[in-house]
């Protein structure tokens, strides 16, 4: 298996297509497999693409401990330079969008364009309070189990799809559902993910952001969380990153690149105005 041996963990990565290189960043636990539905296949045709397992997640190592945003951003830099490659396009959604804020923040010298996708605020709510934030996942888990909490993530119309979209893609819902349980690792690992969205404040590092930026949101990512939706915060994001764009996906939910194409179509047109040089 393909791995970059990091001083402390292995990442596990995958690495299609040719051209400049686009690095996708994952949420919190979800297995690079997800990525391979629409997502990969779709970008490919015109770019190198990097899909990686974060560390406690998929083949990645699972070090018996918490994580912070900035580790894993630091996860991503390693696994660039061990590849050899010194400038990349960086996509994150949701857990994503913070690390790749984050790299290009910490390293400016790796990121050509940013692109955070329905990211959450981080440790603090939209108006700047802190998070009022409950974990109800362990709850859900011993009342559901394991499996079926991961997989009702994307499973529903209340949060994740469209209800049309939902409904004539029952295949796109199965194959993405799939690879979220596929190579999932543990509750425990989970919640180390879970709690590292705390340890980044999305809101307040955004002006520190100096590469060109594409805030993408589906326009209907409203599910409240702790005091912030994704979609407020792409607002919010798109008033405090300098120079940024702001695409609102219309009809689209929190599945961003997977409930139709929109997005992708939304992120190929930014990428190609704003090549590597």
């Amino acid at each position: 298996m393909p791995t970059a041996n990091l001083n402390d963990v292995q990442i596990y990565y995958e690495d299609s297509g040719e051209g400049e290189v686009v690095l996708l960043a994952p949420p919190s636990w979800w297995p690079c497999d997800t990525w391979k539905i629409n997502v990969v296949p779709f970008l490919s045709r015109r770019y190198r693409t990097i899909i990686f397992d974060c560390r406690g997640t998929g083949y990645s190592s699972k070090p018996d401990h918490g994580y912070t945003i900035s580790q894993f951003a630091k996860d991503c830099a390693g696994l660039l330079e061990q590849l050899k490659i010194t400038r990349v396009h960086a996509a994150g959604f949701a857990l994503g969008g913070q690390i790749v804020q984050a790299i290009a923040i910490e390293r400016p010298d790796l990121i050509a364009t940013l692109t955070i996708v329905a990211a959450g605020a981080g440790m603090k709510a939209t108006d700047g309070a802190p998070r009022q934030m409950r974990n109800t996942d362990e709850e859900e888990i011993r009342e559901h189990g394991f499996e079926r909490f991961i997989r009702g993530h994307v499973e529903n119309t209340h949060m994740a799809f469209g209800e049309r979209f939902y409904r004539e893609h029952p295949e796109v819902v199965r194959a993405l559902s799939d690879a979220l349980w596929k190579r999932q690792t543990s509750p425990e690992q989970h919640r180390y993910h879970y709690e590292a969205r705390r340890t980044w404040d999305t809101l307040g590092n955004a002006p520190k952001v100096k590469v060109p930026t594409l805030i993408l949101c589906g326009a209907e990512d409203d599910v409240n969380r702790g005091g912030s939706t994704p979609v407020a915060t792409a607002r919010r994001l798109a008033e405090l990153v300098p120079g940024s764009e702001l695409a609102l996906v219309p009809n689209i939910k929190h599945m961003t690149f997977w409930d139709g194409d929109g997005a992708l179509i939304a992120l190929e047109n930014f990428l190609q105005r704003h090549p590597i040089h």
